[in-house]
This record gives C-alpha cells, sequence and structure tokens, in this order.
C-alpha cells in the first residue's frame, strides 16, 4: 500500500531541494556582515602591550608590542594566532578601539604572520560570549561550512540535471562561478567580510566530493538493478 503524498507536500520538498532556493540560503549566510567597529568604546590611551587593537573608523587590526605595532594583513591571519571573533569586546580580549591621533603615533613595525619569529605573541583565548557569537561559529567554522554547504548545493544541481550528460561539468563550473561571485560580493559590498581564496577552495572541493559520491552511488543503483531478479 503505497503512502498518500500531498501535491502540496511535494511542491514543498521540491522547492527545498532546488539548487536556486539552497543558493539563496547561502547567499544569505555568507552576505551576513561581521559586528562593525562602528559604536565601540574609543580608548584615548596607548594600547597594552598584548593587545589588538584599531584606529578609530579603520578597520585594520594590529597587535601592539610595547616598541610598535605589527599589521594582521587577513582575516586568517588574524585568526591564525587564536584570536576571538571581531565582535568580541576589548574587555573580553577582543580588539581595542583607539583614538586616532595615538594609533597613528604608533610605528608600524611589519607583518603579523610574515614576522611571526619576531612578535612574542600572548595567545588569547574566546570566551563563553565569543563562543555563543554569529561571528565566532562564521570565525572558525568557515572552511567546514564552506565545504558542507556547497556539498549540498553540488548534490542538488546533480540531481536537477541527473538525465543531462553534461551534469558533473555542469555543477563543478556552477559551484566554481557562484562561489567566486559571494566571495566578490564579501570582498567589496559587505561591511567587515572578505574574499578567501581558502573558502573557494572549500566550495570547489564539496563540489569535487559531491560528484565523487554521486557517480559512486549511480554505480551501485546500476549494480543492484542488474543483480535484482
Amino acid at each position: 500500500m503505497s503512502m498518500y503524498i500531498s501535491p502540496f507536500f511535494r511542491k514543498l520538498v521540491f522547492l527545498v531541494i532546488h539548487p536556486v532556493f539552497i543558493y539563496c540560503i547561502i547567499a544569505i549566510l555568507e552576505c551576513i556582515p561581521y559586528e562593525s567597529h562602528l559604536g565601540k568604546k574609543v580608548y584615548h590611551e596607548m594600547p597594552k602591550v598584548g593587545d589588538n587593537f584599531q584606529q578609530e573608523g579603520d578597520l585594520e587590526v594590529y597587535y601592539y608590542t610595547g616598541k610598535g605595532k605589527y599589521s594582521y594583513t587577513t582575516p586568517e591571519c588574524y585568526f591564525s594566532f587564536g584570536n576571538p571573533s571581531w565582535g568580541a569586546k576589548y574587555e573580553d580580549g577582543g580588539i581595542k578601539t583607539v583614538d586616532i591621533k595615538i594609533a597613528q603615533s604608533i610605528p608600524l613595525l611589519g607583518n603579523m604572520c610574515e614576522d611571526k619569529k619576531e612578535v612574542n605573541f600572548e595567545k588569547s583565548y574566546p570566551t563563553k560570549e565569543t563562543i555563543y557569537s554569529t561571528n565566532f561559529l562564521m570565525d572558525y567554522f568557515s572552511g567546514v561550512s564552506h565545504f558542507l554547504t556547497y556539498l549540498v548545493f553540488s548534490f542538488s544541481i546533480l540531481f536537477h540535471f541527473r538525465l543531462r550528460k553534461f551534469k558533473y561539468w555542469a555543477t563543478f563550473i556552477i559551484v566554481f562561478i557562484s562561489g567566486g561571485v559571494l566571495e566578490f560580493v564579501q570582498e567589496f559590498f559587505i561591511e567587515g567580510r572578505h574574499a578567501s581564496i581558502e573558502d573557494q577552495n572549500s566550495n570547489c572541493l564539496g563540489a569535487i566530493v559531491a560528484i565523487v559520491l554521486f557517480i559512486s552511488l549511480s554505480r551501485i543503483k546500476k549494480i543492484k538493478s542488474k543483480l535484482s531478479p
């Protein structure tokens, strides 16, 4: 006895698994802006040794050694030192926003990631407040989330084009272009977000794994159909 499925439920399922719908969800998640430096308390004092700080009205972040500042040139560089989310308060180990004149009076000594051996870095750890923040989740699980979301997106494309011969190439090209578009949008239009080669690599890896799994499942299905009486 076959179970009855209402037309509405069928349409709902078709919508949820459609590539366009899934891509829209990914786009919304990737275009959430990081918490801005705007509205943060501005300190009219020198940073302390070991502080991460930024100039009022500027998103660039520096590490203060006591003798000068080292620049975190990319978000990946910043998070490679175990720093908490951008949105963490200074009191919780986050970034200190200082007066423009103070920030500009501190000499630039170099690049944090290029000059790691030169910097005596005091590693900070996230607090409970930052662990449960949206920014923390986006910061630390970015690579995994990109891989998983684009894996699902790729399966959706493959299912949509399952009867087409070009489905595998089409899936990879669509993922590559659509992922690149969102990285471009993040770089130039979303405050606090930046384009990342690592994220794009995760996107493509998700597509490749989805293609391999889809091919494997298709072959298993064919073998079972041949063996069945």
